[in-house]
């Protein structure tokens, strides 16, 4: 439910060509499930649904947005999401809101950056509100030390989105997440494309935690000459940088063997994958 406070904004920015754009804030939380490195495999399940919203939350403004604004002069700005954990995984206890991202939040960072690039046409900004010690933060510190999450490595995959153009991307793929008598309703694959010059980033996550999945991949009026893959994934879906042990989880290259107008690719369980495509 939207109150009419929302429209009457929504029409006054619209008439006011200085401002650019309406904020809207979303964090999916463990909500007693747990916390940050503490989760079964329904809480994965459940956790990565829950992020997946963003997609309907986005289409649900933007509609009501374009009651008043008919020409969507104002666009959505997205400056505050992630996960939201329970306390208990924070590196010290005075850091407020602190918690330790796992393999789950990174799949979390590739599902909601894809939702913002398949809907580029409508969100003008998007950012975690923190980078450290914080909520979905990028980096951990505490007095002389210093690691990155595995939210950095998927926000550093997804930087080659940045300034390419946005593509048309569908994906038919089946469900995963089925428990306690409820049907699935989370893709298995989802993911989005982009464009800039001759190449064609296709970044995708995985959400089943145990299964790999095989896909074919086609590209509509373009041919692939060649493509690498960096692959982002653990062995175990709790898996997480410490101080101690920084690279745990990490991202790593490969070439893909990828050539023509469609090919088969396979992804890993549990895993965001970017795939760089050279056009004909």
């Amino acid at each position: 439910c939207i109150p009419p406070l929302f429209f009457m904004g929504i029409q006054e920015l619209g008439e006011d060509q200085g401002v650019y754009g309406w904020a809207m804030h979303y964090y999916c939380g463990t909500a007693g499930k747990g916390q940050a490195v503490d989760f079964t495999v329904d809480d994965w399940y459940e956790l990565l649904e829950k992020a997946s919203r963003m997609e309907n939350l986005i289409k649900d403004h933007w509609a009501a947005m374009g009651e008043v604004d008919q020409n969507h002069r104002v666009k959505l700005v997205v400056d505050e999401w992630g996960a939201w954990h329970n306390q208990g995984s924070e590196v010290a206890p005075t850091h407020l809101f602190g918690q330790t991202s796992t393999l789950r939040d990174a799949l979390i960072a590739g599902l909601t950056l894809d939702i913002f690039n398949r809907h580029a046409d409508k969100v003008a900004m998007a950012n975690v509100a923190q980078l450290v010690n914080n909520l979905h933060s990028l980096f951990l510190a505490r007095e002389d030390k210093f690691v990155a999450t595995p939210n950095f490595h998927v926000f550093e995959m997804y930087s080659q989105h940045q300034g390419a153009k946005s593509l048309r991307t569908v994906f038919e793929t089946p469900k995963a997440g089925a428990r306690g008598g409820r049907a699935a309703v989370l893709p298995v694959l989802s993911g989005s494309a982009s464009l800039r010059d001759k190449t064609l980033v296709l970044t995708v996550v995985n959400s089943h935690a145990s299964e790999r999945q095989e896909a074919e991949i086609a590209v509509k009026g373009a041919s692939i000459m060649s493509g690498k893959a960096r692959v982002l994934t653990a062995s175990d879906i709790h898996a997480h940088n410490t101080f101690d042990h920084p690279h745990a989880v990490e991202p790593e290259d490969s070439e893909a063997a990828a050539q023509g107008t469609a090919f088969i690719y396979q992804f890993p369980p549990a895993s965001v994958t970017r795939l760089a495509l050279k056009l004909a």
